[in-house]
C-alpha cells in the first residue's frame, strides 16, 4: 500500500505543476482586460453641486452684529446648543449674530460666533433643523472686524 500511496502522490504533484503552468502561459500569451463587474458601472455618473459659498458680503456678516439675532427654527436654546455642541463649538458658546436666509436655493441659518482670533467672526450657514446629531452645515466663512 505505501508503494501506491507514492505514485498517487508523485501523479497528483505533477498535474497541479501541470496546470499552475498552463494557467501561468495562458495568462501571458492571452493578457487582456476583465470586467469584474456588469458594464453599467462603466456609464454611471454623478452630479457635483456647486460649492456653496455664503450669499453675503463681509459688510452684510458684521451688519448682523448691530441687529436682534433671527434664530429662526434655532429659537429654541437647547436646540441651538446641540447644533453648536454637533459643530464642535462649546454648547455655551455666545451667538453673536443671525440671519434666516438661502445658500444655493436651501433655507438656512447664518449663525455669528466669536472667531478663534481677536477681532475675528465665523459665520456659519446651517440648515433649519440643525442638531446635535446633524450640524446641516452649508457654508462657512471668517471675518475681521474693523
Amino acid at each position: 500500500m505505501p508503494r501506491l500511496n507514492r505514485i498517487a502522490a508523485i501523479a497528483g504533484g505533477a498535474a497541479a505543476l501541470l496546470a499552475a503552468g498552463l494557467g501561468t502561459a495562458a495568462l501571458i500569451r492571452f493578457p487582456g482586460d476583465t470586467p469584474s463587474g456588469p458594464r453599467s458601472f462603466d456609464a454611471i455618473t454623478v452630479a457635483s453641486e456647486p460649492t456653496p459659498v455664503l450669499p453675503l458680503t463681509e459688510a452684510e456678516i458684521l451688519e448682523l452684529l448691530d441687529r436682534s439675532p433671527e434664530y429662526g427654527a434655532l429659537a429654541d436654546p437647547g436646540r441651538r446648543a446641540g447644533c453648536l455642541a454637533a459643530l464642535g463649538y462649546p454648547a455655551a458658546t455666545r451667538v453673536l449674530g443671525a440671519r434666516e436666509l438661502a445658500v444655493n436655493g436651501r433655507p438656512a441659518i447664518v449663525l455669528l460666533l466669536p472667531g478663534a482670533a481677536p477681532g475675528t467672526v465665523i459665520a456659519l450657514a446651517v440648515a433649519p433643523n440643525c442638531s446635535s446629531a446633524d450640524t446641516g452645515l452649508l457654508a462657512d466663512t471668517s471675518v475681521r472686524r474693523p
